[in-house]
């Protein structure tokens, strides 16, 4: 017979410790020609492992073209994520998903319900994309 005190799963990642290993761009600080993406980086999900993985893989093309390394608008969720992972507190620093909540507060009204607050999040982030992809070249 087994008894439960707590139901729930039981999970372990193993992850870097990125804020102190790595750069927004993901490159490790002592050996600027390694990347590193997913959730070895400190996010988690399928969205986490495919943007890091998206913006390790653009970096490294532009490493080997001899052009600068980018990193994302930090209103985006990809910049963000890469703006988390390399400068938390290394004592707090645990994986993230994907939330609004790890994104700068915008100026808008006190009152909005969680439908407007996605959208306004959504479209400052367009915008933002918008304007660096248009100043940015990408290999």
């Amino acid at each position: 017979m087994a008894e439960f005190g707590r139901y729930g799963q039981m999970h372990r990642n193993t992850f870097l410790a990125a804020p102190i290993l790595l750069l927004p761009s993901l490159q490790f600080r002592g050996r600027p020609d390694l990347f590193f993406a997913g959730q070895l980086t400190g996010v988690e999900g399928y969205m986490g492992n495919i943007a890091t993985g998206l913006l390790a893989g653009i970096n490294a093309a532009h490493l080997l073209h001899g052009a600068e390394t980018i990193v994302f608008p930090e209103t985006t969720m990809i910049g963000r994520w890469a703006i988390y992972i390399t400068h938390a507190a290394m004592r707090d620093f645990q994986p993230m998903k994907a939330n609004f909540g790890i994104l700068p507060p915008s100026l808008r009204p006190k009152r909005m319900d969680k439908r407007e607050r996605a959208v306004l999040f959504t479209e400052r982030a367009q915008n933002a994309m918008d304007i660096f992809l248009s100043k940015t070249r990408i290999l």
